[in-house]
């Protein structure tokens, strides 16, 4: 691929925000980072390290910060926003009256509208309208922050209806370090990148139990089976789940020690509160925001996801996490093929 020089802002300035900010200035890209607060630009602007939420890592000269989201946006061809589940909404009314209609718009949200359900492109369809909507995109995969930010190798995959833009968006991100793929499932790579963040729950609570290697796989292994039911009655791919959003991004998450959901999880296990874990870091949990939206959006869509429903039960309805343990082994057990891969098999002898 020929490289294109692309005026680029990033909205919002927390950890994922910042790193990719790095990463497309090191490109050779001309980058805006948007800052909501003018004494975090400042002091962004000041230090030339986002201290707070990517400390460690230098801010090229070359990006230019500001609280003016309108600067930010003006000229840019491309706009990434990098805000979490919960504050998207605000975001995408912020940015309703700026931007340019002729920019490209991709986010990197991995979760879901608490109180509505809504995955975040039916957040922007409903905030900024069907024609800024219709060809979103989303980045995803197995990403830490502070591994893309240092250059670390990595994937990632770009969701786009629109093969044309997502193949664009594919260019602008795509680098030495950091392979980029594309895939039209929308719907299912978004429903992967909310879900991966309460099996990381799950996960981090094992650790904190002390459970060791065949216990985590084994929770890996039938979560992945619940988030494909999830994502094939909602309308997405298979092969989705199979991919860089989710095998990739669900065992990454689980077994990071970069991974917020994952280390909280884990001191819920150990047995600190819900409450005292989220109120001893500056950073959003987003499984924790998550759980109850996905367990309410599988039961609409009829679909079962027992790991995900005992996490809920912990965080919320007091259950103890041995107790949901207890409840997920004395399940009726049952083949681990679905029912017409067994059906088949059975028909053939084997």
């Amino acid at each position: 691929m020929a490289f294109v020089e692309q005026r680029v802002a990033v909205v919002n300035a927390g950890g994922w925000g910042t790193a990719l900010a790095v990463k497309l200035a090191n490109q050779g890209h001309q980058v805006r980072l948007w800052a909501r607060r003018e004494e975090q630009a400042a002091r962004l602007q000041a230090e030339r390290e986002n201290r707070q939420y990517l400390p460690g890592v230098a801010l090229p000269p070359s990006i230019r910060i500001t609280s003016d989201l309108a600067m930010a946006l003006d000229g840019v061809q491309t706009i990434v926003v990098a805000a979490i589940a919960s504050y998207l909404p605000e975001i995408c009314r912020l940015l309703k009256p700026l931007v340019p209609t002729d920019s490209a718009l991709i986010h990197g949200t991995k979760g879901l509208d608490a109180a509505s359900r809504r995955r975040p492109s039916e957040v922007v369809r409903d905030e900024l309208g069907s024609d800024m909507s219709q060809d979103l995109a989303v980045l995803a995969g197995p990403n830490h922050a502070e591994e893309v930010a240092r250059s670390l190798p990595a994937a990632a995959v770009i969701a786009c209806a629109n093969p044309e833009r997502g193949t664009k968006l594919q260019e602008l991100f795509n680098g030495p370090t950091f392979r980029v793929y594309t895939n039209p499932d929308v719907t299912g790579v978004e429903l992967c990148s909310a879900a991966k963040n309460v099996i990381a729950l799950a996960a981090g609570i094992g650790d904190g139990l002390g459970y060791g290697d065949n216990a985590k796989a084994a929770l890996i292994t039938r979560a992945l089976a619940e988030l494909g039911r999830l994502v094939q009655a909602c309308g997405g791919s298979w092969s989705t789940v199979l991919g860089l959003a989710g095998v990739g991004d669900v065992v990454a998450t689980c077994t990071s020690r970069h991974s917020r959901n994952r280390w909280a999880g884990e001191q819920i296990g150990r047995g600190r509160s819900v409450d005292e874990v989220t109120s001893s870091t500056s950073m959003v949990v987003e499984g924790i925001g998550s759980a109850r939206a996905i367990v309410e959006l599988a039961r609409e869509a009829g679909v079962e996801m027992p790991i995900c429903e005992g996490v809920c039960e912990v965080l919320f309805d007091g259950q103890s996490p041995h107790e949901a343990l207890r409840a997920l082994f004395a399940r009726e057990v049952a083949s681990e093929l679905p029912g017409r891969a067994r059906q088949r098999l059975e028909a053939e002898g084997q």
